[in-house]
């Protein structure tokens, strides 16, 4: 079966695992199209893009299909070594991390990105972790650490991002 389906586009990169941009189609009302799970091919533009396993029992609302990397978008993710430190005072012991993210549109046309990082999550009420720049990012609720940036990039258009960060710990030795 073939459907040609409308679908919002959106670009996410997570700069910590890949220096890519990834574009994702988001399909509403996919639903009324009863799709059986299964193995598809994905067109994009009337070319093919690749193969994908769409499967209807683990989307919600909205069916997100990934389209594969798109190389016109630069990202990059560089340690500040300016901000990163180590201290040691009596046994109490903090390090301080900062990263910059620099994202550029090659396109042109303006894009919708997703930019996705992780402030460090501690599992020991001995080890703190304490934000200290998070560039408007929004921080998730669950505490799984994950930090959202949504932006609208215009071609050409350059943005930097900074996450930075302290970790507070005791010193056993």
């Amino acid at each position: 079966k073939t459907e040609t389906l409308k679908a919002n586009y959106v670009y996410i990169t997570i700069p910590k695992l890949d220096n890519d941009a990834f574009l994702k189609a988001r399909i509403s009302d996919w639903a009324q199209y009863s799709l059986l799970p299964g193995e598809s091919n994905i067109y994009f533009k009337g070319t093919f893009v690749g193969k994908g396993y769409i499967d209807p029992a683990q989307a919600n609302d909205t069916l997100d299909l990934s389209l594969g990397r798109d190389r016109g978008i630069s990202v990059k993710r560089d340690m500040l070594r300016d901000f990163c430190k180590n201290n040691l005072l009596g046994n109490k012991k903090t390090t301080s991390k900062a990263y910059e993210i620099t994202v550029q549109n090659n396109k042109k046309q303006s894009i919708e990105l997703i930019i996705e990082d992780q402030l460090p999550v501690s599992q020991n009420g001995e080890i703190t972790v304490e934000q200290e720049e998070l560039s408007g990012a929004t921080l998730d609720a669950s505490g799984s650490g994950k930090l959202t940036w949504k932006v609208v990039l215009q071609p050409g258009e350059t943005i930097k991002k900074q996450l930075r960060f302290t970790v507070s710990y005791r010193d056993w030795e």
